[in-house]
């Protein structure tokens, strides 16, 4: 960084830099160096050793490390009143939060397992546990009497052996029994000054997950017939334990619980109508002029109530009151004010309520969490500061310097955390913070410490070797004029920021080539036609798809002229141009020198369809709107998250409560007249997980699909518990996802948008620039003036930290303080 920057600090030489970020103490003389203070990084401290009555030399923390778990604390907005002052609390720490990072991959793996074991109802082959099988082949030979092989409906996705998969559970289990492990060694350290680091029933809960997990697993180790695992369940409960899963489930049982009222005046609706209507229309059992049973729906009181059930999820609707309405006119007095009430009225307010319920839990945890967040990087800046006020910004106040923000970050860069700084890239970091340009940082300077650590820099050479040889030359201007638009300001490569205008977009070259692209869309239309209609081919047909495949090399290589290598790869787009240049020039040699198939050409050439898209980002609406999108769906990340592992939970139930059942000729079906069969549904099944979460999805979208949810209780005799199973299967599914997750998701993600868009308009206060992101663009527009590119990338958490501020959080009410102490010393 020095090097290409020569006004920055120097960094300090690596047998001096501040060893904050090691697990054991560094030697005094090193962190005297690092700190400029004598003899401040290290104290010892002597303790009596109980019962023994022996003296105990026990190594402190230093300043670093302790201001390192501070900055870390807050960037997952949590803060302590303390820490740990025993030098033995640092390595646990790390290591904890690494094996944590591990565990988190360890329930994904988990999770993922689920979809690849092979179904409970379809395992036979208990004496062959590494042996691999044809899902149908395996499961068809345990499917009811009756049903034939073709019957059997699959994913077709290969299943792991048993033996396998029992292997990647006791290790993936394995990793989070460390962690664990680990979570209550460092509770211990906590515990010892006078905090807790996780609460009793945060540790309960882990400890129960984990032995239950293990338990399941060795019995079906012995017992690979099981009809029933509740390793599916424990699986999601693990996933629960992610603290960010954890906030936003209980946020949606938060939401459910403020429902209960308007959910019972909804229920009371259905009620009351379907005992209306079973009082009608029991006894009409003559048919409408189309045939179908005027009662149809309303046979008895039960039936009344499950129909009246299904017509408030609109899924049935208009079908449901045909028979009725065409019979009499008059029905439509009956049918009106249930439709009134229950979907136009309460339905709407339980949407309104579920949604304005979880806004206000997202705003209190956003708040709250800006608060812990300001407290933990304040209590970081008083463990480092300087002993001595030096002046900043006029006056005398305390400062870090830079040694000391060199110390914390390498000690950072050891979590796995959000921390995107590279090494080389430290002073870069350190500028943006620095708005006097002093080589200090005040505490109102510093305060911004964990949106910078958030963020990506990328320092690339501009200008390509061919083009700093050529310039001066005539050749040299010719490109230049070719690749330039003449536009003012600094020249920031080819993916400039927002604020800064592309030089190259609108440049000779740039319309040249999309001239070329739509040329070829128009061409493949002229294929297409062609291939149609069944219209024989001319053979120089060929020769243009080559010069199409072959003008795409010449752009990829006058860029490459224009731009170095580093930095025409820092752009996307040009790394799809590259490597859809490759593939299209590689497939038109084969068909040239190898006399490839030709079907195999043009499949290829689809790929320039995509590349058309790409030329669209030109057009600034297009543009904005896919980058809105982006962001959007980045930002609903929790929310729709939430929406899968309630697809997941529920089609885990699902296929161990109605897997392998759902055929045709299954006798305990028989003479059962199901609308499942007749519209052909029986690919939506639960034969394994893939079959199960895309039926799933499809009741959450659809709200309802009665022709599954029939035949799956139909499975059952009336008021058995395999009934009342099917039943509750269903009614929670539909309160849990249709009616709460999913409506959340669409909600959320429509105000998501709408608020990007608002942050984007230049005219808003969302668009007003930070201080650092001023010194930033500062910063760029010096090193384009050297030849080099910043490039800045701000993490995906830090965009959707941005977005929910602007959506929920309130202006900060200092007099509150709102450190929020809740006893347990974290704040």
């Amino acid at each position: 960084a020095q090097a290409l920057h020569p006004t920055r600090p120097t960094l300090p030489p690596p047998s001096s830099a501040p060893p904050g970020a090691a697990v054991r103490a560094p030697p005094q003389r090193r962190a005297r160096a690092a700190m400029g203070k004598p003899g401040t990084m290290l104290k010892r401290k002597s303790t009596k050793t109980l019962g023994k009555g022996l003296l105990d030399e026990k190594e402190e923390l230093d300043s670093v490390q302790v201001a390192t778990m501070a900055l870390h604390e807050a960037m997952q907005q949590r803060c302590f009143e303390k820490f740990p002052t025993d030098a033995a609390a640092f390595p646990i720490y790390l290591q904890y939060y690494q094996l944590l990072s591990w565990s988190h991959w360890a329930v994904l793996g988990l999770l993922v397992l689920t979809i690849f074991e092979p179904p409970l109802w379809c395992r036979s082959w208990d004496d062959r546990y590494f042996e691999i099988v044809s899902p149908v082949d395996a499961c068809s030979k345990n499917a009811p009497s009756g049903v034939h092989k073709s019957q059997v409906l699959m994913s077709n996705l290969p299943f792991l052996p048993i033996g396998y998969c029992l292997l990647l559970e006791y290790v993936l289990l394995g990793i989070i029994m460390a962690r664990v492990l680990y979570a209550a060694r460092l509770h211990q350290f906590f515990k010892g000054i006078g905090l807790t680091y996780r609460s009793n029933i945060a540790m309960i809960v882990d400890y129960v997950m984990i032995l239950l997990g293990f338990c399941d697993a060795f019995y079906f180790t012995f017992f690979p017939k099981a009809a029933i695992r509740i390793a599916p369940f424990i699986r999601f409960g693990l996933a629960v334990t992610i603290p960010w899963v954890n906030d936003v489930v209980f946020s949606f049982v938060r939401v459910t619980r403020k429902i209960v009222t308007i959910g019972v005046f909804l229920i009371g609706t259905i009620v009351v109508f379907a005992w209306i209507a079973a009082m009608l229309f029991d006894d009409m059992t003559e048919k409408d002029a189309n045939g179908t049973p005027i009662n149809q729906g309303f046979e008895n009181y039960g039936n009344a109530v499950y129909t009246m059930f299904v017509t408030m999820t609109t899924a049935v609707l208009p079908d449901v009151m045909v028979p009725t309405y065409q019979h009499n006119r008059l029905y439509l007095l009956f049918w009106m004010p249930f439709f009134l009430l229950a979907i136009c009225i309460f339905t709407q307010v339980i949407l309104a309520t579920v949604y304005a319920e979880y806004g206000d839990q997202v705003t209190e945890r956003t708040k709250q969490g800006h608060k812990r967040r300001k407290a933990g990087i304040k209590a970081a800046f008083d463990t480092l500061k300087h002993p001595d006020k030096l002046a900043k910004k006029g006056k005398a106040q305390d400062v870090v310097l830079f040694q000391q923000f060199v110390a914390l970050v390498t000690s950072l860069r050891n979590f796995s955390t959000n921390n995107l700084i590279e090494e080389q890239h430290l002073s870069v970091c350190f500028k943006a913070l620095d708005d006097d340009n002093s080589e200090s940082l005040c505490e109102e300077e510093f305060v911004d410490m964990c949106s910078v650590l958030q963020t990506r820099f990328q320092v690339t050479k501009r200008d390509s070797w061919v083009k700093e040889h050529l310039a001066g030359t005539e050749y040299g201007r010719l490109l230049e004029r070719l690749m330039s638009n003449g536009a003012d300001g600094p020249d920031l490569g080819c993916c400039p920021p927002a604020w800064a205008e592309s030089k190259f977009i609108g440049s000779p070259f740039d319309i040249m080539m999309n001239t070329i692209l739509g040329l070829n869309v128009v061409w493949l239309i002229v294929q297409s036609v062609y291939d149609l209609n069944n219209i024989p081919e001319h053979s120089w047909f060929s020769a243009i798809d080559m010069l199409f495949s072959f003008g795409y090399i010449f752009e990829v290589a006058i860029k490459l002229c224009w731009w170095s290598v580093t930095e025409y790869w820092t752009s996307n787009d040009n790394r799809f141009d590259f490597i859809t240049t490759v593939i299209l020039a590689g497939a038109g040699i084969a068909f040239v020198c190898f006399d490839a198939s030709r079907d195999v050409i043009k499949f290829l050439n689809l790929l320039r369809l995509v590349r058309l898209l790409k030329a669209l980002n030109n057009i600034p609406t297009y543009e904005e709107t896919v980058q809105t999108i982006s962001r959007m769906v980045t930002t609903c990340g929790d929310v729709l998250v939430m929406n899968l592992l309630m697809i997941y939970l529920w089609s885990s139930a699902g296929l161990q409560l109605f897997g392998g059942q759902l055929f045709e000729s299954n006798p305990v079906l028989k003479g059962e007249d199901l609308d499942y069969f007749s519209s052909h549904f029986e690919v939506y099944n639960f034969n394994d997980m893939i079959l199960g979460m895309v039926t799933m999805f499809f009741v959450t979208i659809t709200n309802w699909t009665a022709q599954v949810a029939e035949v799956t209780i139909a499975l059952y005799e009336h008021f058995t518990f395999g009934w009342y199973m099917a039943c509750g299967f269903w009614l929670t599914f539909y309160v849990g996802s249709p009616l709460i997750a999913f409506n959340v998701f669409t909600a959320f993600s429509i105000d998501v948008f709408c608020k990007i868009e608002e942050m984007t308009d230049p005219d808003s206060d969302g668009a007003k620039k930070s201080e650092v992101e001023t010194n930033l663009e500062r910063m760029q527009s010096e090193m384009a003036a050297e030849g080099y590119v910043l490039h800045i990338e701000e993490s995906a958490e830090l965009q959707r930290e941005k977005i929910y501020k602007a959506m929920f959080e309130e202006e900060d009410d200092d007099e509150a303080g709102g450190d929020g102490d809740d006893g347990n010393g974290e704040k």
